[in-house]
């Protein structure tokens, strides 16, 4: 069995985590036969998968990227990562328990505390897309990259006192390692509601707050303008000093808001609520290291939800009752 891990055009650290924390969790049960994949960490339970392989789900969630899978006997689901997860893939809500990079300080992973930072990360496509470095360095804030290798992100964050976050995991090994959080509202909307997925199992609501897009690569982006280059009609020779002019104007904007949200009263989970995450994970990991091929939701006494239509099922999913703070 292969441990599944999704590469896009750069690492990213709530992927990446899946190479560090599962062979620790399950020692010697990876192999490199294609013919069974391992699904932990990620947004990743969509049509993506080799529909004849078999697929072994321990905390992955569902994001929208994808339309959503529909179960049959290739896929032994053992939890996932919330309870919106479970609703839109019909399976029984006790199914989402949570997401498994909670479970780094308890895979040894956790470095000592230092208390000292102000750390912000931002999701990976927006590292790629942005000025964030620069904006962090004015703003006097330490940048966190999420494509950096994840051990060194698990050191930076257990470096801060509070951390500002875009990316998921970053709040949610932030939470484990008890770092207090401030959710940045992620820029793209598709990367949203993933955080209620998560959020529902350490009964939290998140506050969200709002950053501005740190560069025009950015703004373009998120305007439907993915193709969209800069520079492509400044043909004279103030092209650079103009393109310099806007750059610089997007980072002053970016980093005056990170400043602002640096004050914002952090987020942190409820430790019995956070120990009750950790405690069924660890005991679902013990059940699936005994018997990896049970289907809890077959055998246990739970009446199985039909599948819900895609296109309701996608706009349940994406509903996003939590606060937003501009």
């Amino acid at each position: 069995m292969i441990l599944y891990n999704w590469r896009g055009p750069a690492q990213n650290f709530g992927d990446e985590l899946n190479t560090l924390l599962w062979p620790r969790l399950l020692p010697d049960f990876f192999d490199h036969d294609g013919a069974a994949r391992f699904l932990g960490i990620g947004s990743i339970l969509d049509g993506r998968h080799d529909p004849t392989a078999l697929k072994l789900v321990a905390g992955s969630g569902y994001g929208g990227y994808e339309a959503p899978i529909v179960l049959d006997e290739t896929w032994v689901v053992h939890w996932v990562r919330g309870r919106r997860t479970a609703r839109m893939l019909g399976l029984p809500l006790c199914l989402g328990i949570g997401d498994p990079a909670s479970l780094i300080p308890l895979a040894g992973l956790a470095p000592p505390r230092e208390n000292q930072d102000i750390g912000f990360m931002p999701h990976f496509e927006s590292a790629i897309r942005g000025a964030w470095r620069e904006a962090a360095a004015l703003a006097g804030i330490t940048l966190i990259d999420p494509r950096d290798d994840p051990r060194s992100v698990i050191a930076a964050i257990s470096r801060c006192r509070v951390i500002l976050s875009e990316a998921l995991h970053g709040v949610i090994v932030a939470d484990a390692l008890r770092v207090p959080w401030i959710a940045v509202e992620p820029l793209a909307p598709i990367h949203r509601p993933k955080w209620l997925d998560w959020a529902e199992t350490v009964d939290l609501t998140i506050a969200f707050h709002r950053l501005p897009p740190s560069t025009l690569l950015e703004r373009a982006h998120l305007s439907g303008m993915a193709r969209f280059h800069a520079g492509r009609c400044l043909l004279n020779r103030q092209a650079a000093r103009l393109r310099a002019i806007a750059r610089n104007q997007y980072i002053d904007r970016a980093a005056q808001a990170l400043r602002k949200v640096a004050r914002a009263a952090p987020q942190l989970s409820g430790a019995g609520a956070l120990d009750r995450g950790q405690s069924r994970m660890v005991d679902a990991i013990a059940a699936l290291r005994r018997d990896p091929m049970r289907r809890p939701h077959q055998t246990e006494q739970v009446q199985i939800d039909p599948p819900p239509l895609h296109r309701r099922a996608v706009s349940a999913y994406h509903e996003m009752p939590g606060r937003l703070i501009a």
